[in-house]
């Protein structure tokens, strides 16, 4: 039996695991004792990763759509219907009537591909990719105030030395990052690190500290009054000199600005505004500020919000404020959501070229187009086309064409009736995928993709490390590596785009950008792995940011002003409905739901106070009907412990899809989507 060292395709967390297989099959997963991460451990959905790759529900050949329906061809009749649509949408509406979405699922030399095929081959900077409606607001909001927009910290920090004070904000990992709970967060608790969770639910993390007898605070806060709660936070401690002076006058800039915005956030006035306490806003503060380090964990319970970047700059300046940077087993923490979603955003954003480099840095521009032999497709700010910002584009008229990359947008975009209207209207809508999917149904042409234990390449986890994932078995079907496939079409349409491996393409990637460049297949094999920025072959990574001065030099602290979510509670819809992922499933579910761990939890439901559940009359396992101004659905109620007036839904379900109720009110700055926090009602049936 063959056995291979790869990288689990689900969580950021990036575990290692091992695929066994024999005669072109796959047989089993079992974990890497060796990874610095994992540490020989995996959750469920790692544990039966091997499951959904050879699943008879696989994409095995193209799809054309003829007469209303999609049959299968053969490569060429598929390449030969893109290339003669591409080539007429750009003739009859120009460059830009086309968009790309490329996927966190691939790998980093396919997200680079993608990106390099729509600038370099379609001619468009249309081009984006799922952290957009994840963590979009954490690269924009910490880029600015810090310079670098990502993960301050290493996962092993959470126990090595690990932090005096834990605050988890709007993430539940040990549902959602069982490893980063299970091996890194919890024994931290059991050495003396204290507890603090901000967030609507009663989670996983309050109940299995109190369960080994660690003491929580928890502070259940109401949707969308992040800013609200953080800048009682930071008044209350600066009110009380309880920041860090010397750290703020040494690292910091635009104290006084800031000061002045929250100097109107008393906590006695943001208790009716987040519906907790005084008392216990000015606890949390003060614990979190009581010791270093202290470490703030945090996820898309932040982010999901119409004012994201706001939410996430509020909570930096509390990390700036306690000199809580730049130290091991401090920092602000953001938890990624996907296998590679770190890796897609570093190479993948309509704002910046990759590896974050500007637009208007003539110099990077000229590197591009030389390595590239194009003239790139320079956008002004008020041009970027975020994949939030592709629906409405496409009911107007001014999109065409969408080419679709491993991301089900019909599923995991808010307000999904109007994402189905936009696709309905496009006249070309490619869609590269494992499995059909909800996007797929309504696209002219399917291609069948490469799962991870099919190609080679390289994940970014959450903590910045950039991890190899190696072939196993041979691409099922007629399927083919994402990369493949773009190289292909990419030739078809006269851009000579050739690569031998993928390997080579990292070559490529690390010439172009800086924070790759110390990296090679090699290095990466040899070390388990490197955390960016890298920027020679000789030097070992770098495992937390910002020592001894931030990357932009100082960092900015920002006044934010609160803003109330778009929809807020009324007498027709009562309650808040928040969003969330849960413990055995994935995202959109076409993995997990497709293994023994998914098939766990097999269906939708609606979590509710108990207070709530008995003033309506609604019992454990009751059918209700949600409903907001965008649709209804009918699921099972499960009685729990959360906010009183909030409602919460998992979105992983395409039968019963949750963000059928959600919002798609946008954040201006960064274009999030505000999916954690909407008007909603619960009837019985």
């Amino acid at each position: 039996m063959r056995e291979v060292k790869t990288i689990c395709p689900y969580c950021g967390v990036g575990c290692g695991l091992i695929l066994q297989a024999e005669n072109g099959k796959l047989l089993g997963t079992k974990p890497d004792k060796d990874h610095p991460v994992s540490k020989g451990t995996l959750c469920p959905k790692g544990a039966t990763a091997h499951e959904f790759v050879q699943h008879p529900d696989r994409l095995q050949s193209p799809l054309l759509r003829k007469n209303g329906r999609l049959v299968e061809v053969g490569w060429d009749e598929a390449y030969d219907y893109i290339v003669r649509e591409i080539r007429r949408l750009q003739e009859a509406h120009g460059y830009d009537s086309l968009a790309l979405i490329s996927s966190t699922r691939s790998t980093v030399e396919e997200n680079y591909i993608a990106q390099k095929f729509a600038r370099a081959v379609l001619r468009t900077n249309n081009v984006d990719q799922c952290q957009r409606i994840c963590h979009s607001a954490t690269v924009t909001g910490l880029g600015t105030v810090m310079g670098t927009g990502a993960m301050s910290n290493s996962i092993s920090e959470f126990l090595e030395p690990g932090p005096k004070v834990l605050m988890v904000i709007g993430a539940n990992p040990a549902g959602s990052h069982p490893i980063i709970w299970s091996v890194w967060m919890k024994p931290a608790l059991r050495n003396g690190t204290k507890l603090i969770v901000i967030d609507p639910r009663k989670t996983e993390v309050v109940k299995e500290a109190e369960r080994i007898g660690i003491p929580v605070l928890h502070l259940p806060l109401r949707p969308g009054t992040e800013v609200a709660i953080f800048n009682a936070m930071a008044h209350h401690l600066i009110a009380n000199n309880l920041h860090d002076e010397k750290f703020v006058a040494e690292r910091c800039e635009n104290f006084e600005r800031f000061r002045e915005t929250v100097c109107n956030y008393a906590p006695e006035k943001v208790e009716a505004i987040c519906g907790v306490s005084a008392q216990q806003i000015k606890e949390a503060a003060e614990l979190y500020a009581s010791a270093k380090p202290a470490s703030i964990a945090y996820g898309i319970g932040v982010t999901e919000h119409r004012n994201g970047v706001g939410n996430v700059m509020a909570l930096a300046n509390l990390a700036m404020i306690t000199g809580n940077m730049g130290m091991k087993s401090g920092g602000l923490n953001a938890l990624r959501g996907q296998n590679d979603v770190q890796g897609a955003t570093d190479m993948v954003r309509p704002e910046s070229l990759p590896g974050y480099q500007k637009w208007t840095d003539a110099e990077a521009v000229q590197k591009f187009e030389s390595a590239w032999g194009v003239k790139l497709p320079i956008p002004t700010a008020d041009k970027l086309v975020f994949c939030s910002l592709m629906w409405d584009r496409a009911l107007k008229g001014e999109l065409k064409g969408l080419y679709c990359i491993g991301e089900d947008v019909a599923l995991t975009e808010g307000n999904m009736k109007k994402v189905e209207r936009a696709l309905r209207s496009l006249d070309l809508l490619i869609v590269q995928d494992i499995f059909m999917t909800k996007t797929a149904e309504y696209a002219h042409v399917v291609l069948p993709a490469a799962s991870f234990a099919e190609k080679d390449g390289t994940f970014v986890n959450s903590e910045r490390r950039v991890q190899l994932v190696r072939r196993t078995i041979d691409p099922v079907g007629q399927s083919k590596p994402d990369w493949v496939i773009l190289c292909e079409l990419a030739q078809r349409l006269g851009y000579p785009m050739r690569y031998n491996s993928s390997e080579e393409i990292f070559e490529e990637i690390r010439k172009l950008v800086p924070i790759y460049a110390g990296m090679t297949y090699k290095r990466l094999a040899e070390h388990n792995g490197l955390q960016w920025p890298c920027p020679s072959e000789d030097h070992p990574g770098t495992p937390t940011l910002h020592v001894g001065q931030f990357s932009r030099g100082r960092g900015k602290l920002m006044g934010v002003r609160y803003e109330p979510p778009a929809e807020e509670p009324d007498a027709q819809y009562p309650f808040v409905l928040t969003t969330g992922r849960s413990f055995m499933q994935y995202n959109a579910g076409t993995m997990s739901r497709r293994t023994k761990s998914g098939k766990a939890e097999p269906e939708n439901h609606v979590q509710i106070s108990k207070s709530d559940a008995e003033r309506l009359g609604v019992a454990e396992g009751n059918r209700v009907k949600v409903v907001t101004r965008r649709g209804e659905l009918m699921v099972k109620a499960k009685v729990t412990e959360i906010a009183p007036g909030v409602i919460w839904m998992p979105m992983h379900y395409s039968e019963s899809p949750t963000n059928l109720l959600t919002n798609d009110a946008i954040d201006p700055v960064c274009g999030i989507t505000e999916v954690k926090a909407c008007a909603a009602r619960v009837e019985r049936v």
